[in-house]
This record gives C-alpha cells, sequence and structure tokens, in this order.
C-alpha cells in the first residue's frame, strides 16, 4: 500500500483462509472491503453454504454506515436473468445463474448488495475471465 493507504487503515483482520476484512477511514465514511475467494461450484453443498454464512456474518458485522465493498474471486456466474432480484442486480450478466451464483444473489439480497458487475452493459469479451 502506498503512504496515504497505510496512514487510513484502521485496522486489518484475516476472518478465515478464504476471507480478509479490512477497514479504511475516508473523508466522508469509513469504508470497509472484504476480501474473498470462495469455494468452486464442484465444492461440498455444506462447505460452500458454510462460506457464505460466514459471509453474511462478516458483512452484518460492519457498521451499517460504512460502504461496503465485497470483492475477490466468488467463482459464481449470476446470469442474465433478475427476474425478483431486481433490488441484487441489473440484466448484464452473462449466460445462466449456476449455485453459487443463487448463493451470491441471495448473500447480496440479505444484505442490502448490488451486484455491480451486472449494472452497467460492458462487451462480452470484458464480463468474463
Amino acid at each position: 500500500m502506498n503512504k496515504e493507504a497505510r496512514r487510513s487503515l484502521m485496522e486489518w483482520s484475516p476472518v478465515s483462509e478464504r476471507m480478509i476484512i479490512a477497514s479504511f477511514k475516508t473523508k466522508i465514511r469509513n469504508l470497509t472491503i472484504t476480501q474473498c475467494y470462495a469455494p468452486a461450484e464442484m465444492t461440498d453443498k455444506d462447505m460452500k453454504e458454510n462460506f457464505y454464512q460466514q459471509m453474511h456474518e462478516t458483512i452484518t458485522a460492519v457498521q451499517k454506515r460504512d460502504v461496503i465493498i465485497v470483492m475477490g474471486d466468488r467463482n459464481a456466474k449470476i446470469g442474465s436473468n433478475n427476474d425478483g432480484l431486481e433490488h441484487v442486480m441489473d440484466r448484464h450478466g452473462m449466460g445462466n445463474m449456476i449455485e453459487n451464483g443463487e448463493l451470491l444473489s441471495e448473500l447480496c439480497a440479505s444484505c442490502d448488495l448490488i451486484i455491480g458487475g451486472t449494472v452497467f452493459p460492458h462487451k462480452t469479451c470484458h464480463k468474463v475471465s
């Protein structure tokens, strides 16, 4: 991190081997970033559900007035069908939703988060990695 970022870092904490959280002081509000690496689609369903439960607990423990960014590799494909999920995602996803996508969208709905990659249109080559 550069000097300014180091000075604004309030605290950081490893949550698990798959997740870390860091809080930064900004001019307007505190910023909390959760960096995670979700289990792959082929992983046991219980392990994935435990990961998302831990993610939920981590996010809900953050102060409500903080800006929250959840980033990292969630191994989720959420697709473009947002029926019933309009408050969580827009229609700019790609393909069809998989199980990890369902878990991610449920997490976002329960924590009042938005899946940013679906809000703005992108070229197809920029939607996948």
